[in-house]
């Protein structure tokens, strides 16, 4: 908690503002290139089957990275790594957008992934370090979960605009200039945390957790199980290393020691696999189905974006008064409520009661937990841990997500069959549905565990 009163300054507000600005560029775009796909399929003459790389090749290295990233920041300074990743970014996303052929563009793709890498744990970290632990750092995590899930609908909107508008190349054009403006503000970004010593760096640990995560999002990704199987192996002799091995690990286990940490990380895993195909999924049976344009596809989940952010902002106030526990609790079985809903959609049935108001209510759990769980990974936690706690985070969201994706899309073409109708197509996507509601009741499960009653 804190010691004493903080007094927020109009540095604290420009610090918070510009961090929240890099976790937008780095999130939106995730999304921001799905709506592309078919415009860069016509334009750059991509085979159906590499098309898919356009995505992957961003996930990939974004997922492989993030706990290097982490652990170099919490090394060299977190202001310096959000620069150089903000940097790499800005530059690959000027070269995505001049590609002119698939192999140009992929690869840039793959460099905007590792700047992510960079970015997105220390953005979490940078706000951890500044605000003290309490009322100010929840005010800031609010703010950070606003942009987090404005990022997503972000993506999808402008998406659409630039696509029907100037054309698919101003999905990357656009993140030069913010990018540029972010470089220029992070002179002013205060410079916290603890540097540790040049001889701390683990090298083992950073290529055994590179490659492992690596291989187990690029496994899942293309459904290739003996990858999946050596990316866990490689993940096993890095847990190994770290805790028996390792002078000066990359992760200190003692951290998931940790119940809040631990069970904010288990969580985090088990939603994000829920969300990413439930929206995924979504997204399909709009278009697919429903026959809804991507700009309409876009617009449609602003309601969603909406709930989220009020969600978001009255989790401090909630989780003063009630504690993370019940709080985490209870957005989880809300947004079971709202996925179990959306499972019985019809085929026949109006966008808003089909996909819209289920999407409504399942977006206010969703946006009450964002901010208690990223309070709990870094309670307790070191200042020269920091970025790699809030790695850890991420990746259990992206490993989590992509394991989740691939078992629900798979559940879903499978159920519906080798030649879909509407109803079909339907009847599996409401499959995947359900089963979406039952991982978020296990969300609620695993708080009621691992979360104390009144930890605030």
């Amino acid at each position: 908690m804190e010691t004493r009163e903080f007094v927020w300054t109009r540095g604290h507000v420009f610090a918070l503002v510009a961090l929240c600005l890099a976790q937008v560029l780095d999130a939106v775009d995730t999304t921001v290139v799905n709506v592309a796909l078919p415009a860069i399929e016509d334009d750059l003459a991509f085979a159906a089957a590499d098309l898919s790389w356009v995505v992957n090749a961003y996930l990939v290295p974004f997922g492989g990275f993030l706990l290097l990233g982490g652990r170099l920041g919490d090394l060299l300074g977190h202001r310096r790594i959000l620069m150089v990743g903000i940097a790499l970014f800005t530059g690959a996303s000027l070269v995505a957008g001049l590609a002119q052929n698939g192999g140009m563009l992929i690869g840039a793709r793959a460099v905007q992934g590792l700047a992510a890498a960079l970015v997105a744990p220390m953005t979490l970290a940078l706000i951890a370090l500044i605000f003290p632990e309490g009322r100010a750092r929840s005010r800031a995590f609010a703010v950070w979960a606003t942009a987090t899930a404005v990022s997503s609908t972000l993506g999808l909107v402008a998406g659409g605009l630039l696509v029907d508008g100037p054309g698919w190349r101003w999905i990357f054009f656009i993140n030069v200039p913010v990018g540029v403006l972010l470089l220029l503000a992070g002179r002013f970004l205060p410079a916290p945390g603890v540097v540790r010593r040049k001889g701390d760096f683990d090298v083992v640990g950073a290529v055994t957790a590179t490659v492992g995560v690596g291989l187990v999002a690029y496994a899942v990704l293309r459904t290739q199980w003996w990858l999946l199987l050596a990316g866990v192996a490689l993940l096993a002799c890095f847990a190994f290393h770290e805790s028996a091995v390792a002078r000066r690990p990359l992760v200190d286990f003692a951290l998931l020691r940790n119940r809040s940490v631990s069970g904010a990380n288990l969580i985090q895993a088990i939603r994000a696999g829920a969300l990413f195909g439930a929206f995924y999924l979504a997204t399909l049976f709009m278009q697919q189905v429903l026959g809804t344009s991507a700009l309409m596809t876009g617009l449609a989940y602003m309601p969603l974006t909406v709930i989220m952010i009020g969600a978001s902002w009255a989790a401090p106030t909630l989780v003063r008064r009630f504690g993370i526990r019940a709080v985490v609790t209870s957005g989880m079985l809300v947004a079971a409520g709202g996925l179990l809903w959306l499972g019985a959609i019809s085929p026949t049935g109006g966008l808003l009661g089909n996909v819209v108001v289920p999407l409504v209510v399942a977006g206010s759990g969703f946006g009450i937990v964002i901010v208690p769980l990223a309070d709990a990974a870094l309670s307790g936690v070191a200042p020269s841990d920091s970025g790699v706690a809030s790695a850890l985070l991420n990746v259990s969201a992206q490993l989590g997500g992509a394991l989740g994706l691939a078992v629900l899309a798979t559940t879903a073409a499978t159920r519906a069959g080798e030649r879909p109708d509407a109803a079909a197509l339907t009847d599996g996507y409401g499959l995947a549905f359900v089963i979406s509601a039952l991982l978020m009741a296990l969300c609620a499960a695993t708080a009621m565990v691992f979360f104390q009653r009144r930890q605030a």
